[in-house]
């Protein structure tokens, strides 16, 4: 990469890439959460059900933490609120208390 192109790139602020990613992250899991209580809803083998529970589980206690420290915007908190709140509920009718 010639030294012009490299200098034509915007430079990115870290803690503002920090962000963005910690964002991504949030919503990324909180699919791949529900993703997992589809799973173990349709599971017929019984520790296929528990192993995908349990991951479920884990992403949901995992977002519930890591959101505490990360800014959304309204429209990002609600569709990570909607997510959570389903997710919650799936993993309610698969047994887990609250």
């Amino acid at each position: 990469m010639s030294t012009k192109t490299r200098n034509a790139m915007p430079k990115r602020d870290p803690a503002e890439q920090a962000v963005r990613v910690g964002r991504d992250f949030l919503q990324i899991d909180s699919e791949i959460a529900l993703t997992f209580c589809g799973l173990a809803l349709a599971a017929k083998d019984e520790e296929k059900r528990r192993r995908t529970i349990r991951s479920a589980r884990k992403a949901y206690d995992t977002i519930t933490q890591l959101r505490k420290g990360i800014n959304l915007t309204d429209v990002q908190r609600n569709k990570l609120n909607a997510n959570l709140l389903r997710l919650k509920e799936e993993l309610q009718s698969l047994g887990e208390t609250f």
